[in-house]
């Protein structure tokens, strides 16, 4: 399973429609103003996903070698493919972790990092010290991938439970990028009626 790139077209969507809302745009001169339109329709004009970027390879390595070193665990290429092609998010209560800001050649910290995250959550919680490398969360849930099975499983935020398990990383970020748009749900189960049936992964209504 690939990521849905209809998910990331409107995550982009929605990220450039909240800067332009935003008190920052509102502040930018007539010419920033002109220039981030600019950026953005060159951007789409290229085939990429605007204030939706992916990482590059220099800051792979960079934050593969430090997880490495610092968790003493490898970063599996599943996620490393994930973030080449989205370099974490947060929207509405979803975060997918991204390269920590160190890593990054503009030093940006554009959301959490998944180093700096699983410090925090492997200092917070013993149980989980190498044994799951954590990718994202949300209000209820924590998304990490089990490191001696590589399964990629949910975690009730509270107990620390497995509450459900993806067949792929993909598939698992599919799932959050549906939650982080929460407000096509309507829409998309409007759709999934007319067809006749749910969508693959009905996770993220439970």
């Amino acid at each position: 399973m690939s990521l849905n790139l209809d998910y990331l077209q409107k995550l982009s969507e929605l990220f450039v429609s909240d800067v332009k809302r935003s008190a920052y745009y509102a502040n930018l001169s007539e010419k920033q103003r002109k220039e981030f339109d600019a950026k953005v329709r060159e951007e789409e004009a290229q085939g990429l996903y605007p204030l939706l970027p992916g990482a590059t390879e220099e800051e792979l390595t960079r934050l593969s070698n430090a997880v490495r070193q610092e968790l003493g665990v490898p970063l599996p290429g599943s996620v490393i493919q994930i973030l080449r092609v989205v370099d974490g998010f947060v929207e509405s209560g979803v975060s997918l972790y991204g390269v920590d800001a160190e890593f990054r050649d503009d030093h940006f910290e554009s959301g959490p990092g998944i180093l700096a995250e699983n410090h925090a959550k492997w200092s917070g919680y013993e149980e989980t010290i190498q044994r799951y490398l954590f990718l994202g969360d949300s209000d209820l849930w924590l998304f990490a991938i089990e490191l001696n099975t590589g399964q990629t499983t949910v975690l009730d935020r509270s107990t620390l439970v497995p509450k459900h398990r993806f067949s792929t990383v993909e598939e698992m970020v599919n799932d959050m990028m549906h939650q982080a748009l929460g407000y096509l749900e309507e829409e998309e189960k409007a759709d999934q009626d007319a067809q006749g049936g749910p969508g693959d992964n009905p996770f993220f209504r439970n």
